[in-house]
């Protein structure tokens, strides 16, 4: 068996893109694990790269750590085999997309009225009436 890479948290925030920072609040989150050498640093496995790509992925795509939790074991340290994706993941996208259909739509309603009262305050400017 060959030498397990290990990377320190810099590293792995160069590998991945994540800041310190973030890759910091991932562990607190209970989301990424690191081993501690003995000078007490942060080591991680290389396969964190791909998982906290994975998690990256999710953030980028709406979801808040505290919905990610749930399903972070699903996620694993290797890429998924498509064939064995969990459902709790797909249940978790569908919520996500029920959620984003419901802003989306307050959002048009927002919008809505925005633009019509504009639309009174243009046409009350350009009669000379009371806005």
């Amino acid at each position: 068996m060959g030498v397990v890479r290990m990377l320190t948290i810099g590293e792995l925030a160069r590998e991945t893109g994540a800041s310190v920072r973030a890759l910091r609040h991932y562990e607190q989150s209970g989301l990424l694990v690191a081993k501690r050498g003995e000078n007490g640093y942060r080591r991680f496995d290389a396969s964190a790269v791909g998982f906290v790509g994975r998690i990256r992925t999710l953030l980028r795509n709406g979801f808040t750590l505290e919905e990610i939790r749930p399903v972070v074991s699903m996620l694993g340290p290797q890429p998924p085999d498509l064939r064995s994706i969990c459902p709790d993941v797909i249940a978790l996208y569908h919520a996500k997309l029920g959620e984003l259909d419901q802003r989306i739509e307050a959002l048009q309603q927002i919008r809505s009225s925005a633009a019509a009262r504009l639309a009174f305050l243009e046409e009350q400017r350009r009669t000379g009436g009371p806005g």
